[in-house]
């Protein structure tokens, strides 16, 4: 793909927060059409300028699709074997084969900053620190926070609770420290819905603006809420008083986290989902690590997720769903992908929504907190993981949970009929049937796999998960071009940060990275990130 060539070779600028984001309203203006006249009335002050924030949290614009592929496709989506790459990029020297190119991995700091946190700070905030707009600060926090987290997740130390506080320094949080801005923040947002609620119970100012909850503000806090959920079990390991007491805060809140079938997806008017765009440049193909675990379970959602393989050998095989393997060697020099034209690949239409957080994954998170003691609602374990499975199917319109859930089937074999030497066989041997009699570590490992399955695409959530508890259990890389920084058999535990950021902030990059309490590379382990049991 061309624009991945032109990108790679290009280190993208460093220019950080405030000093680099100058021609921000030029771009939401070029990408969304706002014009003066559209923010003369109706909240268009400041609502205009939430399109761009919204869609840039995962930065899914379909006209721009590429930096969806640099951000997450090829980065986390590749690493937990959500999907597989096939194409010669920088040949093959990149981060799916543990290559850490610079042009790629500075991706997703620069559109976090560029696109969320500069228009936050230079537009929304300003218009919301009077009593008069408040209400319209709390999606931008909750929103902020969801960003933010993914790039502290991925990096490690970065701007966050000072941003913007001096154009001349660029102070960064510890990951610690950004964990505890990001419950702050959250319950800023919280109370200044809640507050809006009870003195406007009708009202939906926000519904023109919003593209993930359509102007309903107690669905922001359900959502705000899940994510207090999901960040306090991202640190149950390094922090576990902390994770149950904001655990249990979120599932004490009244208005809760998302239940039943609940969603909250990015699909505004302008909306394209870029797995359809990288589909249609046959850059993406299905992985070979989920296809691996839905095909061992004869998992209907497969369906949803993934086109059938129509590959004439697969067919013999009987085998409907099959992907690609994480880091697969080229063949004789050459681009590989026309080897796999035949397997599956995402399934999304054009505009299919892009999820975002999920009462599934609640169920899920609720399931794990029980088998840890906390209170996390009154029913077992088992009852919230079958609801959250049970809410995965219902979500995506598919039958069948019932049975599934009584299933002993186990994760497939790997079979690559283009190639035999990358076959493997199955890594896991958890079912979908629960069993009580199983330790928690084995519990926690069919939690984990439902999850997994459940918030596909969201690869940077897993990618979060897999590195915190060890699931699902992946296949090993076959070429590793990290220079020995990843052995065969590692997974990815960060991104470095990139050329540009130590160039243009020397300063800055050595304070993130005395916090960070590593090298600077792929192997360090974040603070919430620990080399311990998860019980």
């Amino acid at each position: 793909m061309k624009h991945i060539f032109k990108t790679a070779t290009i280190a993208l600028s460093a220019l950080l927060v405030v000093t680099s984001c100058a021609k921000w309203e030029e771009q939401n203006t070029d990408r969304f059409g706002v014009t003066d006249k559209m923010l003369e009335a109706d909240y268009n002050n400041i609502g205009a300028y939430y399109p761009q924030i919204l869609q840039s949290v995962y930065f899914n614009f379909g006209d721009y699709a590429w930096e969806f592929q640099l951000n997450e496709n090829l980065t986390a989506d590749t690493w937990v074997g959500y999907c597989g790459n096939a194409s010669l990029f920088a040949n093959n020297i990149n981060c799916t084969t543990y290559a850490m190119l610079d042009g790629w991995i500075g991706n997703l700091w620069n559109i976090s900053y560029n696109y969320v946190m500069a228009p936050i700070f230079n537009s929304i905030q300003p218009q919301t620190d009077n009593d008069e707009y408040y209400y319209f600060y709390a999606p931008a926090l909750i929103a902020k926070v969801m960003t933010m987290s993914q790039v502290v997740n991925a990096y490690g130390p970065a701007i966050y609770s000072a941003y913007g506080a001096d154009a001349t320094v660029n102070t960064y949080d510890s990951v610690e420290d950004a964990y505890k801005q990001f419950f702050v923040d959250l319950d800023t947002a919280i109370a200044n819905l809640d507050r809006f609620i009870k003195e406007n119970p009708d009202s939906k100012p926000f519904k023109n603006f919003d593209e993930w909850c359509d102007g309903d503000f107690t669905k922001w806090i359900r959502l705000a809420n899940t994510i207090r959920l999901r960040l306090a079990m991202h640190i149950v390991k390094a922090d576990p008083a902390t994770a149950r007491a904001q655990a249990e805060k979120a599932i004490s809140n009244s208005y809760g986290v998302l239940e039943g079938s609940e969603v909250v997806a990015e699909h505004g008017a302008s909306w394209k989902h870029p797995l359809y765009t990288l589909v249609a440049w046959t850059d993406c193909f299905a992985g070979a690590v989920i296809t691996s675990y839905m095909s061992g379970y004869n998992d209907p959602r497969a369906k949803k997720y993934f086109t059938a393989a129509t590959d004439e050998r697969a067919a013999a095989a009987n085998v409907d769903y099959v992907g690609v393997r994480m880091g697969i060697p080229v063949i004789d020099g050459k681009d590989t992908k026309g080897e796999y034209m035949g397997y599956s690949v995402p399934a999304n239409g054009h505009e299919d929504p892009y999820t975002l957080c999920s009462a599934a994954e609640a169920y899920f998170l609720r399931a794990e907190g029980v088998l840890r003691g906390w209170n996390m609602g009154g029913l077992s374990a088992r009852e919230y993981y079958q609801a959250g499975v049970m809410a995965s199917f219902t979500a995506l319109g598919v039958k069948g949970a019932e049975d599934y859930l009584a299933s002993d089937a186990t994760m497939a074999d790997y079979k690559d009929f283009a190639n035999p030497a990358n076959d493997i066989a199955a890594v896991s041997d958890v079912t979908p049937k629960w069993d009580e009699s199983l330790s928690n570590e084995k519990k926690l490992e069919k939690i984990i796999v439902q999850k997994y399955i459940a918030i596909y695409p969201d690869g940077e959530e897993a990618w979060t998960e897999m590195r915190r508890t060890g699931y699902p259990k992946i296949y090993p890389i076959l070429v590793n071009n990290s220079n020995g920084v990843l052995k065969d058999n590692d997974i990815v535990r960060r991104m470095p940060y990139h050329e540009g950021l130590k160039a243009n902030d020397p300063t800055g990059y050595a304070s993130a990275v005395s916090k960070l309490g590593g090298a600077d590379n792929a192997a360090t382990r974040l603070w919430w990130d620990k080399d311990t049991p998860n019980f």
